[in-house]
Parts: C-alpha cells; structure tokens; sequence
C-alpha cells in the first residue's frame, strides 16, 4: 500500500493474457465509447457461511509471487505484509476507515503535535521466549523509518527515537503530521532487535527470518511455499488455524484449479473480470471492497501543448471512462470523480458520504466527443497536434485507455502516436520525473488519509525526483492550503484545505482521473470471515482472527 506504483505480479500476467480477447471482442464498441459501468462502494459478500469456533489445521492462502524479502524494509509491498503481520506484529492497527486499536502498543498519548508516547504492552515474549522490551520497540521503529529502508519515504518528519521508560517509547516529530501515527502503525513491524541487528545484512531471507510476538512464527520458506507454525508464547488469544501456509501462483486461472481441487483455501483475485470465475467454484465465498487506489494520467504542463489547459480539458473529455470500466476491470471498482476515492478523505470530512457529495460536485470530464472539440477549438493547437502517449505494457488498462484516447482524437485531426513501454521504463520515468507529456499513473495511499496520497502528488516540492506529481503544476492556492492539509491538528481546517487542492486539481484537468479498482478476496467453501476482509485486514494482521471455519 506504498503510495507509489503499484506492482502486482499476478495482475500483471493475467491481464496480459486477455488482453487480445478484450480488444478484440471490445475495441469496436469500447473506442468509439461504450455503455455500462456503476458506482462502487460497497462492500460484497456472496452469502459467507456461519462461523464456528472449530479449530482449523492448516489454512493455505495464495499470494501473486514469492516474497523478495521477509523485512518489511527492504520489500514494502501488501503480499509481503500480510504474511510478516502475522509474526511480527506492528504496535497498533488501522482500519480501512483511519481508526487505530491497540496492539504491542497498549496506548499512545500526544502531548503535543510534533510527540507521540507509546506504552508498550508488558508481559510479551518472541517466540524464542525473549521478552518484549522498549528497546526492541524503539529498533523497530527506527528500522523502517530511516534510509535506506523502502519504508522511510512514508515518514519523513521522525526527528528522533527514544526509549523513555521501561515499557514507554517517544517519537518526535520534526513537524506536524496528522497522519504519522496511522502510518507508523502501518509501517511498523515489531522485530526481536538483538537477532535482527545480528544478522543486518542477511535480515528476511531463509538465513535469517525475522522473530516476532505475533501468534505464528516462521517455520519454513521455500521457493513454493512459506509455511508459518504457531507460537508457544504467543500473548494473545490464538486465531482458529494452527497452521498457516503462503503458496505462490502467478496467474487466476492456475489459482481457480488449485482452489476447485481443495490445493487452496484463499486468495487475493487480481484479475477483476474474472470474479464472476471465481463465484461459480462450489461454495467459494467472495469478499469485494472498496480500495483507496488511484489511477489517473498525468499530464506534463511544463511541454507542449499540455500547457494548454484546453488542450489537456479535451483529452479529459476523450476518454470513455465508463466503457473502459466494464472493459478493463468488468465494472468491480468506481469511475473516479475527482483524483482520489472517498476513502482517502473521509477522514477529515464531515462524515463519508460529505466526502462523497464533495466529489461528487467537482467539475466533471464525462465522454464528450463535442465538449472535447470545443475545447481544442479554443486552444492554441484548433486543428490538432501529433503527440506519443506511451503505455505499459504489463498493465492493460493503460493500453486500452490509450487506445480509446487514440481513436477519439483521430476526429479532431490530433495524431496520437503510442508506444509500449516495460514496468521498469516506466518506475525510472516516474521517479526521474521524466513525464514525456502523457504519463498513466497507479498510485495506492498507505493510510486513509490525505496525507496518505494527496499530499505526496501535489505541490511544487514534489516535482523534484524521486517525488510524484509528475504533471509539473500547481496554483498558489494549492501551495496555501497543502501545509494546512498536512499539518494543521484540525480537522475542519484540513477538509477546507482539502476540498481546496482537488478543486483546484479539478479545475484545471493537469490530472485526468480514471478509476479506482476494488480489491477482493476469496475464501474455499468450509471458511468464512467474520469481517469484510478489506486489505487493511490483510496486511495488519487482523484477518487472521476474523478467518473462520464455516458450519
């Protein structure tokens, strides 16, 4: 959930694979603007089983691909937090909607807006029967959050680190976040520090796998499988299934055989048109919610003829949204209104459904073939301009966003020229900052929260490298309202804040919003959750509790 393009090897895949089928059997009507699409918002479930306190023996839950690394730091991606969350466990968890519970952390205290005070959770072992300590807490802490650590860009603003009692640790701020304490708590992994800093560099492989106090420990890690066994010392009450299991498969259709055959008891569906698949296996039961992903195109307002606003209004306006929403995804997910989904801001709104009303009321680019015209019209290109819109390869929905944009324009005399480029052509052109002039972006905020994302792709500081607003734009009145929006201990001053930066970013189409795709889970008939298995339940640990056998 890094608020950075997100890669997912599986989705990658099987998209790839039927692509042909859809541009084939969708390209005619899907280019020149096809019907069908809804909003998404709620959660889904086909009718899951009653739960019952039956033990579970072995529970086997399919992941995209092998984890690279066992450490958080050094391999932010969900895959790999869902499996650590169940062994290191972090100090508190957040909730789709921003709450936090307790976890290792029994409290923390904020006496100030740049302080956080954690009270640590006393009586803890590891599971080689170490205790907890401060110090482990602390390590933890400023593992993930300094250089080189691929966590370290969530949380820029950690001044310092300290074990200020023996069960109290205190974090300082070197400015004000609102959000720092969610992100922490997503971040943060409590590891047994003396093992860890023994084995630094080999830290998260098979040579050294991480220990930690949650209710399993790593039993095995093999190129098929990560197996975790239960912890003997294990502080809390013990989830259902005594045994857990991580398998790797690349691709739906392989994991939709290995869950009829019974190889599988649960997976993530990467492949949003092929959840109706997935609901026809006997007794399967599909968990469907709304993500707090972001896809859009960025469009570089330092070149030509994206400095034009009317130029960038009429691509928004080419675009059948709606259409490559059934297309790309089979209508399982919501055609963005403005550059982030409610549930990105819903935090400092009023209440979610103010949050989506605002959006709602934003100036909107519905499919227009003659609002696009007008707009070329009155811009400095009136009969058109040649212009590459590159795509990645590994990402389908890109491809077919392109080509709709390709032959919409094509009417109004602009050639649109495209070029495949791969996954990794594409991180070094976002990371270097090297928009060509159309750039598809996939952006996933790590908290439900603004500062989860919209802070990170807005602003002039963040067009420097190594940063994400790739459009090269802002306004003063976004350069007013962002630290407002990223510091200010108020919530009705960052929702004013808020609402002003994605007016602004609405006003002037330098982003052109896409969709936001749902995420779903499946689970194997004889299990069910006693939650929504929302991702947020996934990669803080939390489902593992809610998994149930079913009656």
């Amino acid at each position: 959930m890094r608020p950075i393009p997100l890669v997912d090897p599986r989705h990658t895949t099987v998209h790839a694979r039927h692509t042909t089928v859809i541009v084939g059997i969708c390209l005619a009507v899907l280019l020149a603007g096809c019907s069908g699409g809804s909003e998404s918002g709620q959660t889904s479930s086909s009718s899951p089983g009653k739960s019952s306190s039956k033990a579970i023996p072995t529970f086997t839950f399919a992941l995209a691909s092998a984890p690279v690394s066992l450490d958080i730091a050094k391999n932010y991606v969900t895959t790999t937090m869902q499996m650590i969350s169940l062994v290191t466990e972090p100090l508190e968890r957040v909730s789709s909607t921003g709450q936090v519970s307790p976890n290792l952390a029994t409290a923390v205290s904020q006496p100030n807006a740049t302080t956080l005070v954690y009270t640590i959770r006393s009586g803890v072992k590891f599971s080689d029967g170490t205790p907890l300590t401060a110090k482990d807490v602390a390590w933890s802490i400023k593992h993930v959050t300094s250089p080189p650590a691929q966590t370290a860009g969530d949380v820029g603003n950690i001044g310092s680190v300290k074990v200020t009692g023996p069960l109290q640790v205190t974090v300082k701020l070197t400015k004000p976040d609102p959000a720092t304490r969610a992100k922490l708590a997503v971040i943060t992994y409590v590891q047994e520090a003396k093992f860890a800093k023994a084995h630094a560099k080999e830290l998260g492989t098979r040579t050294a796998l991480p220990v930690g106090t949650g209710p399993y420990k790593f039993s095995s890690d093999t190129t098929s499988a990560v197996t975790l066994a239960a912890n003997p010392h294990y502080w809390g009450k013990r989830p259902s299934a005594r045994k857990v299991v991580f398998t790797f498969i690349d691709n739906d259709t392989s994991a939709q055989l290995a869950m009829r055959s019974g190889s599988i008891d649960g997976t993530l569906i990467s492949d949003p048109k092929a959840i109706q698949q997935w609901k026809s296996i006997d007794g399967a039961t599909l968990y469907e919610t709304p993500s707090l992903e972001s896809t859009y195109i960025a469009l570089n307002t330092s070149i030509a003829p994206f400095n034009d606003p009317h130029v960038r209004k009429a691509f928004a306006y080419s675009i059948d949204r709606t259409g490559l929403l059934k297309a790309a995804f089979g209508n399982n997910g919501a055609v963005l209104h403005g550059l982030v989904p409610a549930g990105v801001i819903s935090d400092v709104a009023p209440s979610t459904s103010a949050a989506k009303s605002f959006l709602k009321s934003l100036p909107g680019y519905d499919f227009s073939p003659t609002k696009a015209a007008a707009e070329l019209a009155q811009s400095k290109h009136p009969k058109g301009f040649t212009v590459t819109v590159p795509y990645i390869s590994s990402t389908p929905f890109t491809k077919l966003t392109a080509l709709n944009l390709q032959q919409n324009m094509q009417k109004l005399g602009v050639k649109i020229n495209l070029k495949s480029q791969t996954q990794n052509q594409w991180l070094t052109s976002v990371y270097g900052q090297k928009n060509p002039g159309a750039q598809f972006m996939t952006i996933v905020a790590d908290v439900p929260d603004p500062n989860g994302l919209l802070s990170l792709v807005v602003g002039k500081a963040n067009t420097a490298p190594q940063h994400f607003n790739t459009t090269n734009w802002t306004t003063p009145q976004i350069e007013t309202a962002l630290p407002v929006m990223e510091s200010s201990s108020s919530n009705g001053a960052r929702w004013k804040a808020t609402k002003t930066i994605l007016s602004q970013i609405a006003g002037d189409a330098a982003y052109i919003p896409l969709f936001s795709p749902d995420n779903a889970t499946v689970l194997a008939k004889g299990y069910t959750f006693t939650n929504d298995g929302n991702l947020f339940t996934l990669i803080n640990g939390s489902w593992i509790f809610d998994l149930k056998a079913s009656r």
